[in-house]
């Protein structure tokens, strides 16, 4: 199960602003606000050692209000608006972890739950160039950290196309690393030594491609790799320092 969970936490990030973004962009004139539906497919690789490549598909049902915007298990409400800038306060799903039976490299280890971040992003746009920030911190008491992500994206329209590319920077916390890529001493093994991660800084790097044409509504294809940080692809719970994900996702108002 904590392998699917895995999969969706690679494009957590992504899914919400695809979604919505996509939605409101296929709204008919005059159509702003309302409920959404949509069917996607998430595909991924894992860092952890033999987690096998995934494919999935992901039903999305949402509303986007005048400043509420609901994705699924994504919440945003629009707390600030001038110009350029929008300021949101969010509540996110962080689905990451593993169950013991997910991998052997994980014998005899607990298992590493998913939890519920609250936080905020806030997004500015100038000369055509998008950037956002966000950050969000564990409610659930899972491992008592943060994450956060700052990114830049520039959307070029080619006829009924708009390609994105973006490039964003998602650091982790030490208490996020250590719990989801650490070996506490009772944990350690002759083949799995124990380790205290540090905090990391990830790179990001997207390019997202939608179109209004088909079927009514708005189709996106996403694809995007992260190379991660070396307290991460040090764990002896990973055997790579990079991961590559692809999301196809059509979505449209009821």
């Amino acid at each position: 199960m904590k392998k699917i969970l895995s999969l969706i936490g690679l494009s957590s990030i992504l899914l919400p602003a695809v979604f919505i973004t996509s939605a409101m962009a296929q709204a008919p004139r005059g159509q702003s606000t309302g409920w959404t539906w949509g069917l996607g497919v998430a595909a991924s690789q894992d860092v952890y050692t033999d987690f096998d490549s995934r494919v999935i598909p992901i039903p999305i049902v949402g509303y986007i209000g005048e400043r509420l915007r609901v994705s699924g298990p994504f919440i945003g409400y629009q707390v600030y608006q001038q110009g350029a800038v929008t300021i949101d306060a969010q509540l996110v799903p962080i689905f990451a972890g593993y169950d013991e039976d997910d991998s052997s490299v994980f014998e005899g280890m607990d298992d590493r739950d998913f939890s519920y971040g609250a936080g905020a992003s806030i997004r500015y746009s100038h000369s055509g160039v998008n950037y956002a920030l966000s950050a969000n911190a564990d409610i659930l008491d899972r491992f008592n950290g943060y994450q956060a992500s700052f990114s830049i994206g520039r959307p070029v329209r080619m006829g009924a196309f708009t390609l994105e590319p973006s490039v964003a920077l998602n650091f982790q916390d030490s208490n996020y690393v250590d719990y989801y890529y650490g070996v506490l001493p009772e944990e350690a093994r002759a083949f799995r030594p124990a380790y205290s991660a540090d905090e990391a800084l990830n790179t990001e790097v997207k390019l997202g491609v939608s179109t209004p044409i088909f079927f009514g509504g708005m189709t996106r294809f996403q694809v995007g790799a992260t190379f991660y940080d070396d307290s991460i692809s040090d764990s002896p719970l990973t055997d790579s320092d990079s991961a590559f994900s692809a999301l196809l996702t059509y979505s449209r108002f009821f």
